[in-house]
């Protein structure tokens, strides 16, 4: 055998389960034919939350003047911010391969693949015989089925556009779509966004996606609820965008934001006869094994949740499951998350309605109020904060938090949720005042 394990995609999972397994002692190769890092480094999380300070930056020039600033005329440059950017990104890029390469990594630059006799070879040429396999190949942006799709970027190509769009349409409801939204807006971009849904982030916690859409109102952002675009034409001024009820936006750019959708292509799986769900991704049990027993598969390659941490944390307890140390399959239980939109939306736990069907009374603790940073300004913004508790237990099951910095904030009070705290010891907790987090420990109506 040429190596222990071989891991087939470089992204946030794919380099953590590779750096682990060889520091565990195993002889590991690793083939990425793209940039090292991944659709988090390279086209998702870290560009995305650059992007995201730049945007913020206009919303805090809008209260300085109430504090005494006298602004004058400030400029924003889309340029400078794609090259610095892309600066960045090299850096990064270049730390993993050296992180790779001082962990004893062998690194390929190829693309891999599964040839029509089940073996694993580079550039469907170089033959590589591996003891067990980890597939970690990632996603890609979704993009829909109608008349003019061609002329629609994705959150691949929204970093790089050579030029700022004045007007944009993006299609979709969640992460992506939101948080894009919100930089958009923020870099003074007038932004619609058009979904199927009554609301926003259908997945997370009614009342905060709910609030945060209002939010997001007040800032500028158009929404069109139960709407999506039956057909796309490019005109002189831009683009057309035609809806059922035959009404039309004319926009700069459009946008698809509408999930992501497993890269299983071309990687011969079908010659390992190896199982995939209906959406395509890859069928793993409690441990990631495929319907293949040698071969493995981590983060969004398969159908569990998107997030680069849950990646990272997939591959070593994988990587600990092949050395024979873990037992118990993995927990997807509380794990904390954050829209980085404008404001943030952050959440850790059970949705209301989701404590509602696992317990048989909860209690919930709940309040909206304007901040302090606003009390000096013209502007209504609010801030919510939700607490849901097991009544029968007084324990935290679910935090959900709108306002400036909640995907901060949300990381400490995650410990205390994943530990099993209960409201009592939230009450019993001093809060930092005066501070917008005090509110979670001091939240005493319901």
């Amino acid at each position: 055998m040429d190596y222990d394990l071989f891991v087939i995609g470089g992204g946030s999972g794919g380099v953590r389960s590779a750096r682990y397994a060889s520091e565990k002692g195993f002889k590991v190769g690793i083939a990425e034919s793209k940039d090292l890092g991944g659709t988090c480094v390279n086209r998702g999380c870290i560009p995305k939350k650059l992007y995201s300070y730049a945007s913020h930056f206009s919303s805090e020039r809008k209260i300085m003047e109430s504090f005494g600033w006298n602004i004058s005329k400030i400029d924003f440059s889309w340029e400078k911010l794609v090259r610095n950017k892309k600066k960045e990104l090299l850096r990064l890029n270049k730390i993993y391969k050296s992180l790779l390469e001082n962990s004893g990594v062998k690194i390929f630059k190829n693309w891999a693949s599964f040839n029509t006799k089940g073996e694993l070879v580079l550039d469907k040429k170089k033959v590589i015989k591996s003891k067990k396999i980890i597939i970690a190949t990632g996603g890609r942006p979704r993009r829909l089925n109608i008349d003019g799709a061609e002329y629609c970027i994705t959150s691949d190509e929204a970093f790089d556009l050579k030029h700022m769009p004045k007007r944009i349409l993006i299609i979709g409801a969640g992460y992506i779509a939101v948080e894009f939204a919100s930089i958009f807006n923020g870099l003074g971009v007038e932004t619609i966004i058009c979904f199927r849904g009554e609301h926003i982030l259908s997945s997370f916690d009614e009342d905060a996606s709910k609030f945060l859409q209002n939010e997001m109102t007040k800032k500028g952002i158009k929404f069109l609820p139960k709407t999506l675009p039956d057909k796309i034409k490019r005109i002189s001024e831009g683009y057309k965008v035609f809806f059922k009820d035959k009404k039309y936006k004319i926009v700069d750019q459009v946008m698809f934001a509408t999930g992501r959708v497993p890269m299983t292509e071309n990687l011969g799986l079908e010659n390992l006869k190896i199982n995939r769900n209906i959406n395509g991704s890859i069928e793993v049990n409690g441990y990631f094994q495929t319907s293949n027993k040698d071969v493995y598969a981590i983060g969004d390659i398969i159908d569990r949740i998107q997030l680069t941490p849950v990646a990272i944390n997939e591959a070593m307890f994988l990587v600990d499951y092949l050395k024979k140390k873990k037992k118990k399959i993995f927990s997807y239980n509380n794990i904390p998350t954050a829209v980085f939109s404008d404001p943030n939306l952050s959440t850790v736990g059970l949705t209301e309605d989701q404590a509602r069907k696992k317990y048989k009374k909860i209690k919930i603790f709940k309040n909206e109020f304007r901040p302090l940073k606003l009390s000096l300004t013209k502007f209504n913004e609010k801030v919510l904060i939700k607490l849901i508790v097991d009544a029968s237990s007084d324990r935290v099951v679910g935090l959900h938090f709108v306002g400036a910095e909640a995907g901060e904030i949300i990381q400490g009070f995650s410990v205390a949720i994943v530990n099993g705290l209960k409201k009592s010891d939230f009450d019993k907790t001093m809060g930092v005042h005066p501070s917008t987090a005090e509110e979670i420990v001091t939240l005493k109506s319901k």
